[in-house]
């Protein structure tokens, strides 16, 4: 049969491909092609050669042994293994939530883990996202019913909710439209999206998915997923039709299968190990600057960075390690090796400098901004981020909500799990009870002997500690609310010191300065007073996700910013509104009356500057009286609106009833939303209903 030509020009600027390719006509028409068709970028082949791969893509760059794969090797779907994509809930912002969004007590039986893509990681990828599942998922059925007989005239939930079956057991999963292509763990009890799809293999065993995952994350692997595409360049979709059809090299060698199974589980801690300083994920034990404390933040810093730079080059080693061991096991030669690796370029094994990584956020997003939308990078943590999470984890240890014993004895800490076992409800380094949940008061806290000798402390339902004891060191504000105001044994300022000071010794005020000095504040009470530059806007950042926004530390701020409370979500009582009001702003603005009739006493008596300078006092401190007691009153008219934060229908509607004191333009957004009638299926919605407030 004969053979076709082909010139491949991707590489070729695109103001010279019409003189390259002349070129390469003249050398052909020259016989400079020599019989095997091997000229640089040049390639003959029979047209029946691209029916070799599935669905005769124009692969016409790679070799015979490349194509030939597909008739010699297992697809991935077969020898019991299914690969299968899972629902689609046609409204996210009813069905899903953020992790942290939940009270840990509900979560396995309401709340459950769910997998829907991501950005670009291999081997390990928090999963951030809640599915409501309760019941079966009894209301998103009912939904899903109710809109597919709208849509197509007969209600059938399983249209959008597919391979159920497969629900909650152990796997490995990617992103089906990503930037990159990249497989992770799935771990037990997680349901998966249509964007999300998973493989599954027979037995649930794990050695046999860590070895599959290794082979899939090889440059070998993601070639031959290419190859089908017949296009190597980034934001393409992986659907699972493409994944099922993709050759698996054998696996049943026993060395080769520990030796990747091995690897790969270095690589997944290696990845997690990231998100043991990031609190927004399950991993989380301590902010990185906390495992710093004999240096300054800078230093500290710096350590941080060559922690990350090894861990960065020993992930390129491992999968260097893996490309090797797949190569073999397909059985490639080096030829086709060299051709992976160029195809591939920087996707497996080369490294990149932070500045470089830094440096090229900027063209991954770009890469993504068509892709799923659920495909966000996080750029690299920079000193200033670094410090900023460091205070925001000294908020949650005022809360009540981190540990920070950890901090002073980092062994205390339970070891991380598995790849596979199901993700805890309350991160490594929370505060919790005996039967791993938050406390509720100073005597609940787990003892620190109890700390040295558990095993896994996240999901155990309740252990022989009828009267713990602990000798905790630091207040918490177990109400859920601290304020900012100097003279309040509550204030949030004093309240971070006091974690600063424990942890830095006399050191905690040169910490503090540096602080703020990196931040470009004056003072922690600026840093935290600011709603456009400081802690609040910085926690929202951090706080969302898969475009969720999701603050779980609420500022509600009088008009001039002079007061403020703060209000944990995750310890608010129904309540919550009636006791900020009647035991923090109340008593603020008796405070406040006192300090002017304390000015206003013996005025007549001073004559001349120091008058005049007691006059503007008064008229100073006039001011600040009739901003805290504007502020109270518009906390009563809240609170007397009876709208108590039910956190099932998550942060933004929780808190839209607060718009009025709350700096953060999505809280009156959302509150004009349910006043128009939006988001009739959310607790708050219903309660505004019967109040008459929904025009």
């Amino acid at each position: 049969m004969s053979k076709s030509i082909f010139f491949r020009l991707l590489r070729t600027p695109i103001d010279e491909k019409g003189d390259v390719l002349a070129a390469r006509i003249a050398a052909l028409n020259n016989a400079a092609l020599n019989a095997a068709g091997e000229a640089e970028e040049t390639f003959a082949l029979s047209p029946a050669d691209f029916s070799l791969v599935p669905g005769s893509p124009f692969a016409y760059w790679v070799s015979d042994s490349i194509r030939l794969l597909f008739a010699k090797m297992p697809q991935m779907q077969s020898d019991d293994r299914r690969v299968c994509f899972g629902l689609s809930t046609k409204n996210d912002f009813r069905f899903l939530r953020l992790s942290w969004e939940i009270r840990p007590s509900d979560l396995h039986h309401h709340w459950f883990s769910f997998a829907k893509g991501g950005t670009f990681s291999p081997y390990y990828c928090d999963i951030h996202l809640l599915l409501d599942w309760e019941g079966d998922g009894k209301r998103l059925k009912a939904f899903a019913d109710r809109r597919t007989q709208e849509l197509f005239g007969t209600a059938s939930w399983s249209r959008w909710i597919n391979n159920w079956t497969y629900y909650f057991r152990p796997g490995l999963t990617w992103p089906r439209r990503t930037g990159a292509y990249s497989v992770r763990v799935l771990p037990k009890g997680c349901i998966f999206a249509d964007k999300g799809p998973s493989v599954f293999v027979p037995a649930n065993d794990s050695e046999t998915l860590l070895a599959l995952l290794a082979a899939m994350n090889s440059a070998a692997f993601e070639m031959l997923v290419r190859v089908q595409l017949a296009r190597t360049e980034l934001a393409q979709s992986y659907e699972v039709g493409l994944i099922q059809s993709t050759p698996v090299p054998p696996l049943t060698d026993h060395a080769s299968r520990v030796t990747l199974s091995t690897l790969t589980r270095e690589a997944h801690n290696l990845q997690r190990d990231r998100d043991r300083a990031d609190e927004t994920t399950h991993a989380f034990c301590l902010p990185g600057l906390a495992r710093h404390t004999d240096k300054a933040l800078l230093a500290g810093s710096l350590a941080l960075e060559a922690e990350e730079q090894a861990r960065t080059a020993r992930l390129a080693e491992i999968q260097a390690q893996i490309d090797d061991i797949v190569f073999d096991l397909y059985g490639l030669s080096e030829a086709d090796r060299a051709l992976v690796r160029e195809e591939m370029g920087e996707s497996h094994g080369d490294t990149e400098s932070t500045e470089e990584q830094e440096e090229n956020l900027g063209d991954l997003c770009d890469s993504v901004a068509e892709a799923d939308e659920d495909d966000e990078p996080t750029p690299p943590e920079d000193l200033p981020a670094r410090v900023q999470n460091l205070l925001m984890w000294c908020v949650g240890v005022a809360f009540g909500r981190w540990d920070v014993r950890f901090a002073l004895d980092p062994t205390l800490l339970p070891a991380l799990q598995e790849p596979f076992d199901p993700l805890p409800r309350c991160a490594p380094g929370a505060l919790v009870s005996t039967d791993g949940l938050p406390p509720a008061n100073v005597d609940a806290i787990a003892p620190e002997a109890w700390l040295r000798t558990r095993q896994n402390v996240l999901d155990i339902p309740s252990l022989p500690f009828p009267h713990p004891h602990t000798s905790y060191s630091l207040p918490i504000a177990w109400d859920g609310i601290l304020v900012d105001d100097s003279t309040h044994p509550s204030d949030i300022v004093a309240r971070v010191r006091g974690v600063l000071s424990l942890l830095w010794g006399d050191r905690a005020g040169a910490i503090e300065r540096e602080a703020c000095e990196i931040l470009g504040f004056d003072s922690l009470r600026d840093y935290f007073r600011d709603p456009r530059k400081g802690f609040f806007p910085f926690h929202i950042k951090r706080y969302s996700k898969s475009r969720r926004k999701a603050p779980i530390y609420w500022l509600l701020q009088s008009e001039k910013r002079n007061y403020g409370i703060w209000l944990y979500i995750h310890r608010l009582r129904p309540d919550g509104l009636f006791v900020a009001g009647r035991d923090y702003a109340d008593a603020k603005v008796a405070l406040e009356q006192v300090r002017l009739e304390e000015l206003r006493a013996g005025l007549e008596a001073l004559d001349g500057s120091t008058r005049r300078r007691r006059e503007r006092e008064i008229e100073r401190q006039q001011k600040l009286v009739v901003e805290v007691t504007e502020f109270r009153d518009r906390l009563d008219r809240v609170a007397l609106l009876k709208l108590p934060p039910d956190l099932n229908d998550g942060v933004v509607i929780s808190i839209a009833s607060l718009w009025e004191l709350v700096p953060w333009k999505e809280a009156q957004r959302t509150w004009e939303k349910l006043v128009a009638g939006e988001y009739p299926w959310s607790t708050m919605a219903q309660q505004m209903q019967k109040q008459g407030l929904v025009k």
